[in-house]
């Protein structure tokens, strides 16, 4: 489908980097013309990073040389056998990628980087894991780069280097990494490359010195990288020099007078620890060549907007700036963060959501879904297409009602449950957050584990599930445990959703917001426990502390309380809305007759509770309802009559506009500490 809100990436950013229309084999000024910035795409979770590389890779993958690697694939750093590593790795599957033939194109020779990637995939004797290893990456590079038709004879790689040496001595890898230089550079490069190849990596900068030839070289290469730790880092430095001085060698001549679009590298998750370094390698690289510019442009991504002195220089952009490409240079020469733009894919807005869900047009969606498939995702990408696509589905989308879209379901499963798997693929680790999203803050989350996790995974599971949340650069906040009201949303349907049967002891809805409700009591937090009492579906237990706090309680505190009262999750009851809206009308008035705050705070509260859900998109009746109430009780209170009317004011415009009101949270009132929940 269609990226909406990506159209400065996808349609002119990278068209110009490359010097190619995204769609038509129309060549464009390439731009800028000397050294081209590495671009950092940045977002949240579910904030479309990957789909904007794969739609990238998708339409020039055919025409250009692309590749395209996951960094958070990259083997463990601490690999069982020595001649791999997460940065060696990532560097074959460049190759791959860009070695393969394209149609009018050729295909791409690397020969520097693949005979260094072959003399460091050298094995000790006898070492039948690092020969299988060697075995693997050699195969698929030579098949993949065009160096060889037959993938078994590729495959027979060891015992062609081993028939090649005579005698062993005391070294059991110089021998194999000099016979796998021999063979790849006399089997597979001409003579002019064989012996360039060699020259370089006698001169390169950063190699071992040896006063003898380019194979001993590489060979001490091999023993280095072997080694590992630093003076592995330093030739796997020389490695990604080796890409780019091909890359460099490949764009002169021809391709240099025709403008042939420029090579695409896209690395995904480079916040991962092998895709952080591949990035400082080459960034690093590129500042050392000083005026001797490679022609590869580089799309990452990394979660999380980019800090720290690794980006000082960098060129901060947003999708406004891209038009200034053809200006940009390096802004702070001998720093390698300034080879960087970084760029931030903001969520979907409103309007670009409406022409996703195609409002107004045949089988589209009523606006009113698009504004809670919005409010519901705070304009996701990933939560976006998902609703998107199970709308699509159904037989008939304009039936559907905001309150029914949780419950959609997509190839089998329910949009939630997809949702979840992508934020957090971890089995247990959802699990744990299911179980947790109704929590209030770390205690409470704690109060759940104990009661609903076995003793064997009480301990851990609260600090496992903090912990991922912060490496994985969720939200953090004091309240709610699950600050990000997207994932929060998406967690709550699931545990709304998932039976009581299916976990022992049950977990039953009402069961756990009773146990969360007397936690709060027992903690003497008065309102936290009504929120829990309202979640568990027992309205007049709140109704009535507000009505009873009404006239003593400070008037803005009385507002914070209302709405973190009615900001509870509501129980898993398919007749729910209607019946929240009916009582927010006074159809439900007769178990408070007598009393007319009693009844005047039971509409409200029942208003602002289906107002404040994810799904739900407040009309214009009912957020007037919200104001004729609040406007009600301001003549009732002994001191807050200006607060109680400000707020009948403020409140139904900002929920008709799906905002959490400001006197709603605070503005310096009070309240329990640090409590609070917004609109989504």
């Amino acid at each position: 489908m269609t990226l909406y809100g990506r159209e400065a990436v996808l349609h002119e950013l990278v068209p110009r980097m490359v010097g190619l229309h995204h769609t038509r084999n129309k060549t464009i000024r390439q731009e800028p013309r000397g050294e081209v910035p590495a671009v950092l795409l940045h977002g949240r979770h579910g904030g479309g990073r990957s789909a904007v590389l794969e739609e990238l890779r998708s339409a020039y993958a055919d025409r250009i040389p692309v590749a395209a690697v996951d960094c958070a694939g990259a083997a463990d750093d601490d690999a069982a056998v020595s001649n791999t590593s997460p940065t060696a790795e990532l560097l074959t599957e460049l190759a791959r990628g860009l070695s393969g033939h394209r149609p009018g194109y050729g295909r791409l020779r690397l020969p520097r980087l693949l005979t260094g990637l072959v003399a460091v995939s050298a094995w000790h004797r006898g070492e039948l894991g690092e020969q299988a290893c060697a075995r693997e990456r050699v195969a698929a590079l030579l098949t993949d780069c065009g160096l060889e038709k037959d993938p078994d004879g590729a495959r027979g790689w060891p015992a062609d280097v081993l028939a090649l040496i005579d005698g062993w001595g005391t070294d059991d890898l110089g021998p194999i990494a000099a016979a796998s230089v021999h063979l790849f550079t006399d089997r597979y490069l001409g003579v002019r490359e064989n012996r360039a190849t060699r020259r370089w990596y006698r001169d390169v900068d950063g190699a071992p010195r040896t006063r003898a030839d380019g194979v001993d070289a590489l060979t001490t290469l091999s023993r280095a990288f072997h080694l590992g730790d630093d003076i592995r880092r330093r030739t796997e430095s020389i490695l990604v020099e080796a890409l780019l001085e091909d890359l460099r060698a490949a764009y002169t001549g021809w391709r240099h007078l025709n403008a042939a679009p420029r090579p695409l590298a896209l690395l995904d998750n480079v916040h991962t620890p092998a895709g952080r370094h591949l990035l400082d390698l080459l960034l690093a690289r590129r500042v050392a060549a000083d005026d001797r510019p490679d022609p590869l442009v580089v799309v990452a991504t990394t979660l999380g907007a980019p800090r720290g002195e690794r980006f000082g220089g960098a060129t901060r952009w947003t999708f406004a700036d891209v038009p200034e490409l053809a200006g940009w240079s390096r802004p702070v020469r001998g720093s390698y963060g300034a080879g960087l733009v970084t760029l931030p894919l903001p969520p979907l807005d409103r309007d670009e959501l409406l022409s996703m869900m195609r409002v107004g047009e045949e089988r589209g969606v009523r606006q009113e879904v698009a504004r809670a498939v919005h409010r519901f995702t705070g304009g996701s990408p990933l939560g976006c297409r998902i609703f998107y696509e199970a709308l699509d589905a159904a037989q008939d989308p304009a039936s559907v009602e905001p309150h029914e879209l949780a419950g959609l379901r997509l190839t089998g499963e329910n949009v939630t449950e997809q949702m979840l798997h992508a934020l957090v693929p971890d089995a247990e680790l959802s699990a744990y957050l299911v179980l947790m999203s109704v929590a209030q803050d770390t205690a409470a989350a704690r109060a759940l584990a104990g009661a609903y996790l076995t003793r064997d995974h009480q301990a851990g599971a609260v600090e496992a599930v903090r912990s991922h949340l912060r490496a994985e650069q969720w939200p953090q906040a004091d309240r709610p445990f699950v600050a990000d009201d997207f994932l929060r949303a998406v967690l709550v349907h699931e545990l709304r959703r998932r039976p009581a049967g299916a976990t022992d002891p049950p977990l039953s809805w009402p069961d756990l917001h009773e146990l969360l409700r007397a936690h709060h009591e027992g903690r003497r937090e008065p309102a936290t426990a009504r929120h829990h009492a309202l979640a568990a579906g027992r309205p007049d237990e709140p109704v009535r502390w507000l009505a009873d706090t009404f006239r003593d309680a400070p008037a803005a505190r009385w507002l914070v309380d209302l709405w973190h009262i009615a900001t509870a999750p509501h129980p898993p009851d398919p007749a729910w809305a209607d019946a929240c809206r009916s009582t927010a009308s006074g159809e439900r008035d007769g178990t408070f007759e007598g009393d007319s705050v009693q009844r005047s705070v039971n509409r409200l509260l029942h208003a602002v509770w289906f107002a404040a859900d994810p799904l739900s998109v407040p009309d214009t009746h009912l957020a007037g309802r919200i104001g004729r109430e609040l406007d009600f009780l301001s003549l009732k209170h002994p001191t807050g009559n200006s607060t109680l009317y400000d707020a009948s004011q403020e409140w139904p415009a900002a929920i008709k506009d799906l905002r959490t009101p400001g006197s709603a949270v605070g503005g310096g009132a009070g309240g329990e500490e640090g409590r609070g929940h917004g609109i989504g």
